[in-house]
């Protein structure tokens, strides 16, 4: 590392501790991401309790859990159902060089976030500044425009240049 390059910030939020599971200091982990599967090959991960200062913690395991889409998650160091129950609510990060690549055309939401749109007029309709799941789509919401995340609409993303380009369509205005 040069001497004026700064560590990596872990800042990807990736889930959150749900609770203990069974005795041995498993965690349920809530993903917060469309890709739970990530955790399949994390070997470490920043840990941040609630109102406490992180702590890069080793990852022994990770399995998918049966119940509500969470993921079980086994941390070295914690073996037991009351420490893996202290940690209740703590974060879960990571570093954006270990997220799994995505395919063309699909991004990970703080790659989207702030990013300023403007339509292929040249119009500014603002950053984007939330992310509606409707099911069917993502909605990106600005302070001028709900603007869905289909291929009709969005022409460009250019994540260098931090903005998108969209076609209007009637009926996007806020």
């Amino acid at each position: 590392m040069a001497n004026n390059e700064q560590p990596e910030a872990w800042d990807v939020l990736v889930g959150v501790v749900a609770g203990a599971h069974g005795v041995h200091g498993e965690v349920r982990i809530n993903p917060e991401t469309d890709f739970p599967e990530c955790f399949a090959t994390l070997e470490q991960v920043c840990l941040v309790p609630s109102k406490a200062e992180g702590r890069m913690v080793r990852v022994s395991g990770a399995r998918q859990h049966t119940a509500k889409g969470q993921v079980l998650l086994r941390i070295e160091g914690v073996d037991r159902r009351e420490q893996a129950q202290a940690l209740r609510g703590a974060e879960l990060l990571l570093r954006r060089s270990d997220l799994v690549p995505l395919p063309k055309g699909q991004y990970y939401e703080f790659e989207i976030l702030g990013l300023e749109v403007v339509t292929e007029e040249g119009r500014g309709l603002g950053p984007i500044t939330g992310i509606i799941r409707t099911g069917a789509n993502d909605v990106y919401e600005t302070r001028e425009a709900l603007i869905p995340a289909v291929s009709q609409v969005i022409r460009l993303v250019d994540l260098n240049g931090k903005r998108m380009v969209v076609r209007w369509m009637e009926g996007m205005e806020k």
